[in-house]
């Protein structure tokens, strides 16, 4: 018994001496926090003229983060220094220490959170919207093809085409994801067009790229027009993406399985006109 207690006193002392704490937070990779210690009056009277040092250290606790693991968004060490933007980079878990010395430089405090790092709140967005990027949603949906109502040329059969919009959005932790490119496969009607007025967008076969600074994209989807009785002639028009990913200093990271379910959006119904012949006279 004396021996189990001895063990269990050894072990309960390293503990501390090493500063192991159970987990404090989970973050999302790409995703910016604030970290901040002596917040409120207190800080104004106990602590001004007082020097601060944020470090990041990586799961064993001693060897320091690197730049594809995470970057400071703003200054982390000198005088008055008591809070400090972080950007993470990559999935795992890190520690973050913030080390306080007094004015006279001799005495200091240390600080110490550890933080779980995870893919599984990037979050990928697919909305049916208009041309603005406004959301189009219940009967909205279901709309006349673009030449409904329009004169259609008399000598040929071209009935033209309709274009309908979908809009994409890439977040991380709630936050609109900004500091880095973006990408998704996709895949809509057979025969359609995909392409957007933001600049720096990649539109490929079956792969889209976004760049860095760009969040929200709405994509114009365009095709021919099909007439006929409806609604057998009507158009179902989707938009879905998969594969979606961000891309850090820390390399690319892909979206979460558990949040692939709003990466299909509503879909919209473009209803046909009557295949008119031309007009013929006898």
């Amino acid at each position: 018994m004396k021996r189990l207690l001895k063990i269990t006193f050894v072990l309960a002392i390293s503990l501390i001496a090493f500063g192991t704490y159970a987990q404090d937070a989970t973050h999302a990779v790409g995703s910016l926090h604030k970290f901040k210690v002596n917040g409120g009056a207190s800080h104004l009277a106990d602590h001004v003229g007082n020097t601060y040092t944020w470090a990041v250290y990586q799961s064993d606790g001693t060897t320091p983060a690197t730049a594809t693991d995470f970057v400071f968004a703003t200054t982390e060490t000198g005088v008055d220094v008591n809070m400090v933007d972080i950007r993470w980079l990559k999935a795992g878990t890190f520690f973050v220490e913030v080390t306080e010395a007094n004015g006279a430089g001799a005495c200091t405090t240390l600080r110490r959170l550890e933080i779980l790092v995870s893919a599984g709140a990037i979050d990928l967005l697919v909305l049916a919207s208009n041309d603005s990027g406004t959301e189009v949603s219940g009967a909205g949906l279901t709309t006349c093809n673009d030449s409904s109502g329009a004169i259609i040329d008399n000598a040929t059969s071209n009935f033209g085409n309709s274009a309908r919009y979908f809009t994409v959005s890439m977040s991380t932790d709630g936050q609109a994801w900004t500091s880095g490119e973006w990408g998704f496969d996709f895949a809509t009607l057979a025969g359609a067009t995909v392409t957007t007025t933001t600049a720096g967008v990649t539109v490929g076969a079956t792969t889209i790229n976004v760049p860095t600074g760009e969040s929200t994209v709405t994509f114009k989807v365009e095709f021919a027009n099909t007439p006929g009785p409806s609604p057998a002639n009507d158009i179902t028009l989707g938009f879905v993406a998969s594969n979606a990913f961000i891309t850090t200093a820390g390399g690319n990271t892909s979206e979460d399985g558990t949040n692939l379910a709003n990466n299909t959006p509503a879909q919209h119904v473009i209803k046909a006109s009557p295949n008119t012949s031309v007009i013929t006279i006898d």
